[in-house]
Formats: C-alpha cells, structure tokens, sequence
C-alpha cells in the first residue's frame, strides 16, 4: 500500500463565542499537511488511512481534489 502526505487547503472556524462585528478580522483558510496509506482515488477524491493492519484501518479521511495543492509518495 502506498503512503502519500497531501498538502491541502482547509476550512478555518472562528471562536464559539460572540465577536463584535466592528472587530472581526479575516478569517484565512489554512495549509494543512496529512499523511496516511492511500485506500482510495477517484477523479473527485483521495482517501487515506492514518493506520493499518492485516484487516483494518483507523483514522480515514477523504480529501477533495480540489482541496488538494500537491501529494507526495513516501518511502
């Protein structure tokens, strides 16, 4: 199986308290870096696994491609 680290945009959410309109400030997607072994690639979306086994996995994330700003294989 191939492990892969995707850098990719994410989503970034405020603080769950009241903000005063006048004083927000931008609120900026970040840059995020994730790696895991690659389950799943379609022309839409990669799914990764943070762990595997002989049978299963843990921590599977899907990524949109659009998301996606660059993959890389790892040894």
């Amino acid at each position: 199986m191939v492990k892969v680290e995707i850098e990719r945009i994410d989503s970034k959410s405020g603080p769950n308290e009241w903000e005063y309109i006048d004083d927000l400030k931008p609120l900026l997607p970040v840059m995020c870096k994730t790696t895991g072994f690659l389950l799943e690639e379609t022309p839409e979306y990669k799914t990764i696994a943070h762990s595997i086994s002989n049978d299963q996995v843990i921590g599977r994330i899907t990524i949109p491609k659009t998301c996606i700003r660059k993959v890389k294989r790892l040894k």
